[in-house]
């Protein structure tokens, strides 16, 4: 297999604040497409946090820095798609500590990505062993939950990392959140998530947008308009959103509105699903 060259002195930073295209587009299922019904979670690799490791020799560091190191490298493959040299980077770390909870929920993550799922409920069991406070883990294993059938069982989840006073990135887990109730068909609950990701967090798109969403289906078109807005603000709007912006000024009678969102449509995503089903909206 083919490595890419990695600098282990200056760790790669993974994001978990996006711009708006890559939050909207990452998505596994389409929530503004027209037969659509509920959007997926936030995919897991943008809660891959690395530590920050210190600037230090290889002969000077202990097992445990030693391991992160590996980790984090993990954690550049697994954004790059190499899931084969994230599994050797993972190996290497368990021998050099196999008490280090990130390795195991760097586990998770991979192998729910290459469909083995029995390790990867395994490894998401066995960082919560050893770390069940940990934030990131929880989301994560709430985000494997919802996206093979058991989403009701991914709310619990979602809070307990949410209850974590040191999260830091707090809204997504209310985000996905609000996309699995929506997945158990708890509308309500969905509401009020997406509602507390954007009093913390008030620009945020993927929010911004799952909330127009419910807003539309529930005929509040005033409040989803306002919001598609915050969905705008962001540079690449994906056609998703392109398509629930195109509704909602349908649905309200203002024909300028929505031609210009299907011109965009049109102009920058052409062969998509939801360009295809410009027309009269559900």
């Amino acid at each position: 297999m083919t490595r890419r060259p990695f600098d282990s002195t200056r760790l790669l930073r993974l994001t978990v604040s996006l711009a708006a295209a890559a939050v909207l587009a990452a998505c596994q299922s389409n929530p503004f497409a027209p037969k659509s019904e509920s959007a997926s979670p936030t995919p897991p690799a943008q809660q891959v946090q690395p530590v920050q490791a210190p600037r230090i020799q290889q002969s000077e560091a202990t097992p445990r820095q030693r391991a992160e190191v590996h980790v984090d490298l993990a954690a550049g493959y697994y954004e790059r798609a190499q899931m084969d040299v994230a599994l050797e980077e993972l190996g290497i770390a368990e021998k050099l500590d196999a008490t280090y909870p990130r390795t195991y929920n760097m586990y998770g993550l991979v192998y729910a990505t290459i469909g083995e799922l029995p390790k990867a409920e395994a490894s998401f069991r066995r960082a919560l062993e050893l770390a069940p406070n940990d934030s990131e883990t929880r989301q994560n294993w709430g985000w494997y939950l919802c996206t093979h059938g058991r989403a009701r069982e991914s709310i619990a989840e979602f809070e307990a990392a949410i209850r974590n006073p040191l999260y830091r990135t707090p809204e997504i887990a209310l985000v996905n959140a609000g996309k699995c109730s929506v997945a158990a068909g708890d509308a309500a609950a969905a509401d009020q998530y997406f509602r507390r990701a954007l009093q913390l967090r008030p620009n945020d798109p993927a929010a911004a947008y799952n909330l127009a969403l419910l807003s539309y289906r529930g005929q509040r078109l005033a409040d989803a308009r306002a919001l598609m807005r915050i969905v705008m603000q962001h540079a690449t709007t994906p056609p998703e959103a392109l398509y629930l912006g195109m509704c909602i000024e349908q649905k309200l009678g203002d024909a300028q509105a929505e031609q210009s969102y299907a011109l965009q449509l049109r102009n920058r995503y052409p062969e998509s699903a939801e360009t295809k089903a410009i027309g009269p909206c559900p």
